[in-house]
């Protein structure tokens, strides 16, 4: 009995003597959708449709629309059991004390609008 490592190991062994002719009628399609690979499909859209006898084909990437996430109310076991709300101490602070004030006085010379180099006068 072959082991499944013996069996790839054969294969890729096999695969390597094949000419580069061959090699090339079994490439396998170009990316459909290049991108990160992780969320991106790489399989044909056309292959990407179900259908059954009493459905109509539909796209696999997009099983849920808006529609269906409201479609029926929460059930009590997917429900949070604890209730933990924010704690309001910074806010309250804020609100007692008002925002941050900077009074320090600007020494940074401010560009003026003579100076500007004369391609930029009209970006502003």
């Amino acid at each position: 009995m072959i082991s499944v490592t013996e069996h790839l190991f054969m294969y890729l062994c096999n695969s390597a003597s094949n000419s580069d002719t061959e090699m090339k009628a079994e490439q396998l399609p170009p990316c459909v959708n290049p991108g990160n690979p992780v969320f991106s499909c790489m399989l044909d859209p056309k292959t990407l449709h179900t259908a059954t006898s009493l459905s109509k084909p539909t796209m696999i990437m997009y099983k849920t629309n808006s529609g269906s996430y409201g479609e029926f109310l929460p059930m009590p076991q997917f429900c949070p059991c604890i209730y933990s709300p924010k704690e309001q101490v910074f806010s309250s602070h804020i609100r007692a004390t008002g925002f941050y004030q900077n009074n320090t006085l600007n020494t940074a010379p401010d560009r003026t609008r003579t100076l500007d180099f004369p391609n930029f006068q009209h970006t502003l």
